[in-house]
């Protein structure tokens, strides 16, 4: 991040800043951009000495033990599975958490398998726990979860499906240790059992329950004598509430409850009383709940272009508050801590280091840069970021993060060849940070556009609720809008602009390519959902018509209204006779969330109708980009499709 600069377009206020780079920046190659970060998670051991660390490197993935103070003591391969997360549970493990895409014989589809694998420190033996677990049930993909250390050392609580093939699974709670594959039944569940939640040492507290059929969610608190008792109890189609934590003194749970400018994290007693909020309300949303081991609540992040805290823990709200006064200017995200809260490690964005890792050792106020997440591209290649608000076209106002190239001069606007990127979701929202693709286009001579349309989170419930049955609506005017705004500022070149997206932002740029094509000169759509009765029927057929997943997306697409005729009006593959600019469709043939087809239904519509378009099938790789080899095939085509289409002046 350069430097942020705020303003409101029409009501324009000049930034006082300047990008310190030279006008001949550095342009890193495409492949330091496609390449995943090289270190892409990290933990600090509850002792704090040792930081476990994510590599992704040439020779491939790799988890790196670093010492404070000393360096790398240790390493390990990671082979085909893709490393999702990493943690510790005691000072001589840390825990794995990898998947793969699989499919199990007599289960329709892939779908994503996931595992925890326990490594010792030392000896580097590993071992995926729970894999000679009895009578887990095929074909399941959260076995890689733990919610808890067990009673005695060593020991982690894991829930997973049991029983056997063709039958109802429950989701029991299951032991298993560290330096073991095998795991036991700890406490029975039922087939309607979606989560636990256990206190120290060990004890079983409560569990959640949503019945499909009967559309009924329940919270249920275990009494000593191990019988339950609903506490809480609602029928809704979809989940009513998401239980996120534990209260330090284990007398309740907590949950976040929405409003509409905001959230406020509550208490859920074991009386069944709902009290709070815990935390201060804020003029933005929570967005993310931290809690140890046990999920026993610690503190909270709120949502913004950049993060801000609250903390139970006094010790790290102390620490927060000083690396914000020791990096001003930064983004910074907390990541984990040692049990004494004296060294604490950040994931941080900033324009001298970049992205990094740095543990802050508090009670000395100081920092150790224990790695940068993509040493080859330079602080100097790094785009100028600004913030931007502007009012749709009903008066609702909508903020956006602007990327321009490193050298760019807020005293020299100029129109720039332009990318609109919507993001995903579409429940996410755009910040400052650093975004690989918005990066690499900024570098090589493109604004990228990256606007928090209705719809998204992190604004308040009544802004994400304005987005409800939009798409292909007044979700796709915010973009549309965007542009405009930007047009009549100075800064984008309207006879330039290439409408980019991944997932719900994919979808996005093909409604922007069939509902407005006189906008665009290009579009790119990686992984989108173009035909929304088919992805319907998918998610019927995967989950049940019953399933709340189901209600959530009727809700979300069509605001209830999910009949044919409705979401076919909204899908970009029964109108592409309307296309005029050429399209970029990217997907991976290994995605589970948006399946491969809705490209190849794309594709074949507007082939059929005379249009020009390019399917790149991505072999081998998910719904998030995940490996970094198909990363860069995307980046690549992408650059040769705007180089062809949208090229920058020389």
């Amino acid at each position: 991040m350069r430097n942020i600069a705020l303003f409101v377009i029409l009501a324009f206020i000049s930034a006082t800043s300047k990008s310190t780079a030279e006008p001949d920046f550095p342009q890193p190659s495409l492949e330091a951009y496609g390449a995943l970060p090289e270190i892409s998670r990290a933990e600090i051991s509850p002792d704090g000495t040792k930081v476990a660390m994510i590599a992704n490197l040439a020779v491939g993935t790799r988890v790196a033990v670093f010492e404070v103070g000393v360096g790398i003591i240790n390493q390990i391969g990671v082979n085909e599975a893709k490393a999702r997360g990493i943690e510790f549970f005691d000072n001589d493990h840390f825990i794995l958490r990898a998947s793969e895409t699989t499919s199990t014989y007599g289960f329709r589809g892939e779908y994503e398998y996931s595992a925890a694998i326990s490594v010792n420190i030392e000896s580097l033996e590993n071992n995926q726990l729970m894999s000679r677990a009895k009578d887990l049930f095929p074909a399941q993909s959260g076995l890689g979860r733990i919610v808890g250390r067990g009673e005695k050392a060593g020991e982690v609580l894991m829930p997973a499906f049991v029983g056997k093939r063709g039958s109802d699974p429950s989701l029991d709670l299951l032991v298993a240790k560290l330096d073991s594959r095998r795991g036991n039944r700890y406490v029975r569940g039922t087939p309607d059992t979606i989560d636990w939640f256990v206190g120290r040492n060990g004890r079983v507290l409560a569990r959640e329950r949503y019945s499909n059929g009967q559309n009924l969610y329940r919270v249920q608190w275990r009494r000593a004598n191990g019988s339950w008792i609903d506490i809480y109890e609602e029928e809704d189609k979809i989940l009513p509430m998401a239980i996120q934590g534990i209260m330090p003194d284990e007398s309740g749970l907590v949950f976040l409850q929405a409003s509409a400018e905001s959230n406020r994290l509550m208490k859920l007693s074991s009386d069944g009383e709902i009290t709070g909020p815990i935390l201060p309300v804020k003029d933005r949303e929570i967005e993310a709940i931290y809690t140890d081991n046990n999920r026993v609540l610690v503190g909270v992040r709120y949502a913004g272009i950049v993060p801000d805290y609250a903390f139970l823990d006094a010790e790290l709200q102390d620490s927060f508050e000083k690396m914000s006064e020791l990096l001003p200017n930064a983004t910074i995200y907390l990541d984990s801590w040692s049990d004494d809260r004296n060294r604490v490690l950040y994931n941080v964005f900033d324009s001298g280091i970049g992205e990094g890792w740095i543990v802050h050792l508090r009670e000395q106020n100081e920092l150790n840069l224990i790695a940068r997440s993509r040493p080859d591209i330079p602080a100097a290649a790094v785009g100028y970021m600004m913030s931007v608000n502007y009012k749709a076209r009903d008066g609702l106002p909508i903020q956006a993060i602007v990327t321009l190239p490193p050298t760019f001069d807020p005293d020299m606007v100029e129109p720039l060849p332009t990318l609109m990127m919507p993001h995903g979701g579409p429940a996410a929202y755009d910040r400052f940070d650093f975004d690989w693709m918005a990066q690499y286009f900024a570098n090589r001579g493109y604004l990228v556009i990256q606007p928090n349309f209705r719809g998204s989170t992190g604004f308040g419930q009544d802004f994400e609720d304005a987005g409800r049955g939009e798409w292909g609506g007044k979700m796709q005017d915010d973009l549309t809008d965007g542009v405009t705004a930007l047009v009549k500022a100075g800064y984008v070149d309207p006879e330039q602009v290439c409408i980019v997206g991944a997932s719900y932002g994919g979808y996005a740029a093909l409604a922007g390519a069939v509902f407005t094509p006189e906008l665009y000169q290009c579009v790119v759509a990686i992984a989108p959902v173009s035909d929304l009765n088919r992805m319907l029927s998918e998610e019927k057929r995967q989950r049940g018509k019953n399933h709340w997943v189901v209600s959530y997306w009727e809700d979300v697409m069509a605001e209830g209204d999910a009949r044919r005729n409705k979401l076919r009006s909204i899908s970009p593959v029964n109108f592409a006779e309307n296309v005029v600019a050429p399209i970029l469709l990217i997907h991976g043939d290994d995605d589970t969330v948006v399946p491969y087809s809705q490209s190849t239904r794309m594709r074949n519509a507007l082939k059929r109708a005379d249009k020009q378009v390019e399917l790149v099938k991505l072999k081998g790789e998910d719904h998030w980009l995940s490996v970094a080899e198909t990363r860069m095939q995307t980046l690549r085509a992408m650059d040769q499709f705007l180089a062809t289409h949208m090229p920058v002046a020389d």
